[in-house]
């Protein structure tokens, strides 16, 4: 299925529908990378199930507390690694579906090379994105919920646009600024369908007794790593691709609505 992007600016369901058909156009071409991201992502989050798991019983709190910290440093790299490896294979999944939202298909193994090319910079980004976050909710809230929004789109400009750390948040900022209200819509969508996802499989595992949960044994709380586990992991990268594809119709549509500003201004002018 071939995908066109919008031409001129348009109403936030157009927005939608164009973002949905981006999605069912990237489906088939990221279907490998999604599974091997789904794979990846069950490994490394049993991995840090294990790192977690203590290999003695404890006896007080404060035995437990004293294990944490001992664990720390373990579970720190553990995260680190993991957050390196979702960056690249994310990246990946972007970049692909970025190619077809400019009319191409693109080659697996150039996706995973931006992947890894962009894997520092969106790293960076992602970080400063935390921070500015942070020091905006530190300011009364409200400036850390209009960051949230306004510098959200940074990792599409960074592997889509090819653009750098600083100038992907800063135009990022400036394709929201004046279009919020309209941007928090419109990945609202996103965010409910991947709730109400999560709910369905909660609900269906639950059913069927795959949620694995708490034993206590001899007093002590005993966790397992479960079917449930694994497919929370798969259902979240199959909503990355969704992510991406209605982030990449919006900041279409902003760039479409900015342009037109900028050629209104200089026509008034």
């Amino acid at each position: 299925m071939s995908y066109q992007a919008l031409t001129q600016p348009s109403s936030i369901g157009r927005v939608l529908d164009s973002g949905f058909k981006l999605f069912v156009a990237s489906l088939k071409p990221v279907l490998l990378l999604i599974i091997v991201t789904a794979t990846i992502n069950i490994i490394m989050q049993y991995a840090m199930f294990q790192t977690m798991l203590p290999a003695q019983q404890f006896t007080t709190q404060e035995e437990m507390g004293q294990y944490m910290l001992s664990i720390m440093p373990q579970l720190v790299g553990v995260a680190i690694i993991m957050w390196l490896v979702s960056i690249i294979l994310y990246n990946a999944i972007l970049s692909r579906v970025g190619e077809v939202s400019k009319g191409g298909n693109g080659v697996l193994y150039d996706a995973l090379i931006v992947g890894i090319r962009k894997v520092f910079p969106v790293f960076i980004a992602a970080i400063l994105y935390s921070l500015a976050i942070s020091v905006g909710f530190l300011l009364l809230v409200i400036p850390g919920l209009i960051l949230m929004i306004t510098l959200l789109f940074f990792q599409v400009l960074i592997v889509v646009d090819d653009e750098g750390i600083i100038a992907s948040l800063k135009h990022s900022h400036t394709l929201v600024w004046g279009n919020y209200w309209r941007t928090t819509a419109v990945i609202l969508v996103p965010f409910f369908i991947m709730y109400a996802l999560i709910m369905v499989v909660a609900f269906a595992a639950g059913f069927f007794g795959a949620i694995s949960t708490p034993d206590v044994v001899d007093g002590q709380m005993q966790m397992t790593f479960g079917v449930f586990d694994m497919l929370m992991a798969g259902v979240s990268v199959l909503m990355v691709p969704l992510l991406d594809s209605i982030f990449i119709a919006h900041v279409n549509d902003l760039k479409l609505r900015k342009s037109g500003s900028d050629l209104e201004q200089r026509m008034g002018g």
